[in-house]
């Protein structure tokens, strides 16, 4: 393909992974970087990825292909809005699994959605091959331009309109950020009972859970007391909890999804 000359607009986790998607592809070029701030972070994502930084939106290079808003979903209108007067030719997109592709329509006639379906944090090591992005646009040029950057980037490109990608990003939620919190609640257990380092511990049975999801489903994967009806190792949990009120109301809860989950399997 030709040389696809992107911009990105933030200098957070999201927009640095995605940055760092393309570094590797001679087919794609990032030329810009956009943040509201002469900031340390901003001025270092610049430096590292060989960028001009701009905090003018007026000073946006108007020849690229492809606008990349990647910044926080609040703040993705208001940066709609700034770009309205621009009147830029190429296609502009968010990058966000929750928001509508209509939030752009006030910038142009011409957006679209760049989802990487991941979780992204400071460090971070993505596998982008195996990594879903899920595109759409109002524009089958649009699209087919989407497609064709997502596809350099990783193996698994999907079209999914913004309900349906919504859909998928509550399910991203439960499937990480929910269980992240419960292995927190783990580790909060075990480092109040005995010791910080006895919490790692734990690692070798939270990896395994994520192995056995490769080949089985979650229903019959599926382990522990709730699933046997064990009634006096529950109960024994919930003597242990009877101090922390809010893991006890998540033990409990948990104990009946599983129960019911298994019912109707």
């Amino acid at each position: 393909m030709n040389i696809k000359n992107i911009v990105i607009i933030g200098t957070g986790n999201v927009a640095w992974h995605i940055a760092n998607s393309f570094t590797c592809h001679q087919n794609i070029k990032l030329v810009q970087v956009f943040n509201h701030h002469l900031s340390p972070k901003a001025k270092q994502y610049a430096k590292h990825f060989h960028l001009s930084l701009v905090t003018d939106y007026k000073k946006l290079d108007t020849s690229a292909d492809v606008y990349l808003i990647a910044v926080k979903d609040e703040a993705i209108l208001e940066v709609a809005r700034q770009l309205e007067s621009l009147k830029l030719k190429g296609i502009i997109a968010h990058t966000s699994g929750s928001m509508d592709i209509n939030i752009l329509k006030s910038a142009s006639t011409h957006i679209g959605v760049y989802y990487p379906l991941q979780t992204f944090y400071k460090g971070a090591e993505i596998d982008w091959k195996r990594t879903p992005i899920l595109i759409e646009s109002n524009q089958t040029k649009g699209l087919s331009l989407l497609r064709t950057i997502a596809k350099t980037v990783s193996h698994h490109v999907h079209t999914v309109d913004s309900t349906k990608r919504l859909t998928l990003h509550l399910a991203a939620v439960f499937a990480n950020n929910f269980t992240n919190a419960l292995y927190a609640a783990s580790y909060q257990i075990i480092e109040s009972n005995l010791t910080k380092k006895q919490a790692k511990l734990l690692n070798p049975i939270i990896q395994q859970s994520v192995v056995k999801l490769q080949k089985h489903h979650p229903l019959e994967a599926q382990t522990g007391p709730a699933k046997r009806h064990d009634k006096l190792t529950l109960q024994k949990h919930i003597n242990l909890l009877k101090h922390k009120p809010n893991l006890l109301k998540v033990y409990k809860t948990m104990t009946d999804l599983i129960v019911q989950q298994q019912a109707h399997k």
